[in-house]
């Protein structure tokens, strides 16, 4: 599986660079997470990170697909980090002086920037292999990513007890490192964007919800797209939940000691988890199609593994094979749904459906996460939140599910679908 790296140097530069600015991702979100917690906050605190690195990027989504469907792809790559380099070193400042509030609103506007970096690299991607290699390579981001969430979050527990100031400083290197190493990836101009340059800013502003609304009705008018671009939702609604759940277990339980070592061995052990279940169906399927059977038994396991990590924290051993089991099944949930939406897609329009993704996702999990923190703050307990996250999220799985037919929205042409 790994010999793309190999043979394909443009995915490898890709696949480096993403790499490299998620390891200082993490290690900052557990600073700022632990930070939220050491001032009193609890678990609205929680949330507050979790929607300030959220939030933005979601609303700005389908801004950044139009985007990402209209200018190359490797100006994007390469522009960005270095706009996020530059709000994260004015954040280190932020956190030495122990400013919560103005660390909050820096990190509010670099993820504002962060959106405009997912459609690019999944519309890029799709452009560094050939369409057979599409699994194998969102098992290879997938992986990767469960390794930097490994050492990021590992690493960002330990430094979080020096402070934050150290894992935030990393972080704002990574995005310069990134930034090099896509400067080395081809152009990666979308079909048509030559015709479009000529309409101005205003015009391209102007066309952003029409053509938006044009890649949704092309989805809903194709049942398996319109499942590849929602098939996240469910995972996500449960695993916003369950995101405050766990970190909830480590603060007051601390199973493995202080409560930011604690955190950071759950989530490094989740996201291992993350990157064993895509490599469990990479080598199951061998390029072949996965069939909508194993999308269900990922999504299944997410849930499973979601509650049980809720109801077995008094036994720290059987607490890391929940977690483990809920990022295999949520890791597999992301890759198949991924490569399916890479595969069905158009060019023209991968951008615009991306960020849709993108946006319902990143929603929901926000959403997960204030009722959770609702839940919590109205009594009710750990484990109980833990039972209703699964729930909530098999409600939605199943919706999506029994959805079979899907008609065509009536919508006049884009200027790309006219060219």
């Amino acid at each position: 599986m790994f010999d793309l790296l190999r043979r394909r140097p443009a995915f490898r530069r890709l696949w480096a660079a993403g790499t490299i600015s998620l390891v200082g991702d993490w290690l900052a979100f557990v600073a700022v997470s632990r930070l939220a917690l050491d001032h009193g906050g609890g678990a609205f605190a929680l949330v507050g990170v979790f929607a300030a690195h959220s939030l933005p990027h979601a609303c700005l989504s389908p801004i950044a697909g139009f985007v990402a469907d209209r200018f190359d792809r490797r100006r994007l790559l390469i522009g960005i980090p270095l706009l996020q380099a530059a709000f994260t070193l004015a954040m280190v400042l932020a956190a030495a002086r122990g400013e919560l509030a103005a660390l909050q609103a820096l990190v509010l506007v670099r993820s504002a920037f962060t959106a405009f970096m997912v459609p690019a690299e999944t519309a890029a991607l799709r452009h560094t292999v050939e369409p057979p290699e599409l699994l194998r390579a969102n098992a290879i981001v997938s992986g990767t990513w469960s390794i930097t969430f490994v050492a990021g979050m590992a690493l960002g527990g330990l430094l979080a007890a020096l402070g934050p100031v150290p894992a935030i400083l990393v972080d704002s290197l990574s995005f310069f490192l990134a930034a090099a190493l896509a400067s080395g990836l081809p152009s990666l101009k979308p079909e048509g964007a030559g015709e479009t340059q000529a309409t101005g800013v205003w015009g391209l502003v102007r066309a952003v919800p029409r053509d938006l609304w044009a890649a949704l009705g092309h989805a809903r008018a194709r049942p398996a797209l319109f499942r590849a671009v929602f098939s996240k939702v469910p995972a996500a609604l449960a695993g916003g939940m369950g995101w405050v759940t766990l970190n909830l277990v480590a603060d007051r339980a601390a199973p493995f000691g202080a409560a930011a070592l604690s955190l950071g061995i759950l989530q490094s052990v989740r996201g291992a988890g993350t990157g064993l279940g895509p490599l469990g169906i990479s080598l199951l399927t061998r390029g072949g199609d996965p069939g909508r059977g194993l999308e269900h038994a990922a999504t299944l396991t997410t849930f499973a593994g979601i509650v049980a990590s809720s109801l077995v924290q008094p036994w720290p051993a059987l607490l890391l094979v929940a977690v483990l089991v809920w990022g295999m099944g949520g890791g597999s949930n992301w890759v198949l749904t991924s490569a399916s939406l890479q595969r069905l897609a158009p060019d023209a329009m991968i951008g615009r459906l991306s960020s849709i993704d993108d946006l319902t996702t990143t929603t929901t999990m926000v959403v997960g996460a204030l009722i959770a923190a609702l839940l919590y703050q109205a009594s009710f307990s750990v484990q109980a939140i833990g039972a209703m996250a699964a729930g909530a999220g098999l409600v939605v799985w199943i919706a999506l599910s029994l959805r079979r037919t899907e008609a065509p929205l009536s919508l006049e042409k884009t200027a790309l679908e006219r060219g």
